[in-house]
C-alpha cells in the first residue's frame, strides 16, 4: 500500500499544476520551422480553347486543314506551314528573336487566314518562361489553338 495514500497527505492534480512549458517549446520551435520550409506556389492559368466539332466539321468542308508546326531548339526557332517555309530565326546571343517570330507568324496568318491551330514543340532542354512567351506570341497574332508535342 502506497505510504501518502494512507496518511491521506497525497495531491490531487488540478489544472494549474500542470506543465505546459515543454508543449509551449515544441510549438515554439515547431511553428517558425513550418512555416520557413512551407512552398509557397503561385499558380497562374493559361485560358485556351480547344475547337469545337462545328470548327473541325467547318474545316474539313473548307478542305485540306492548315497545320503550323513551330519547333524550339536551344538554337532557335522553325516555323512550318503549307506552302510557307521560313528561314531559321537564330538565337541573339542568349535572347530568342520574338520580333521576327510574330513578323512570320503573322505571313502564316495573312497567307492561310481560316488557320487557328499551331502545333509547337520544344526540345526537352527548353525553359517553360520561353514556351509560355511563344504561346502568348501565337495567341497575339491569330493562333488561338496551341497544341504542345513533346
Amino acid at each position: 500500500m502506497n505510504l501518502k495514500k494512507a496518511i491521506g497527505r497525497e495531491k490531487s492534480l488540478k489544472a494549474e499544476d500542470l506543465n505546459i512549458m515543454p508543449v509551449m517549446n515544441l510549438f515554439l520551435i515547431l511553428v517558425p520551422f513550418l512555416l520557413l520550409t512551407a512552398v509557397f506556389v503561385k499558380i497562374s492559368i493559361i485560358e485556351f480553347s480547344l475547337p469545337g466539332a462545328d470548327a473541325v466539321q467547318n474545316k474539313q468542308q473548307a478542305g485540306k486543314p492548315v497545320v503550323t508546326f513551330l519547333t524550339i531548339t536551344e538554337k532557335g526557332f522553325d516555323l512550318k506551314s503549307r506552302n510557307f517555309k521560313t528561314p531559321f530565326i537564330k538565337k541573339e546571343g542568349e535572347a530568342f528573336d520574338f520580333e521576327i517570330l510574330t513578323q512570320n507568324l503573322q505571313a502564316v496568318k495573312q497567307l492561310h487566314q481560316t488557320s487557328e491551330d499551331i502545333i509547337i514543340a520544344p526540345v526537352s532542354s527548353i525553359k517553360y518562361e520561353i514556351i509560355i512567351q511563344v504561346m502568348d506570341r501565337c495567341r497575339e497574332n491569330g493562333f488561338p489553338n496551341i497544341s504542345i508535342s513533346g
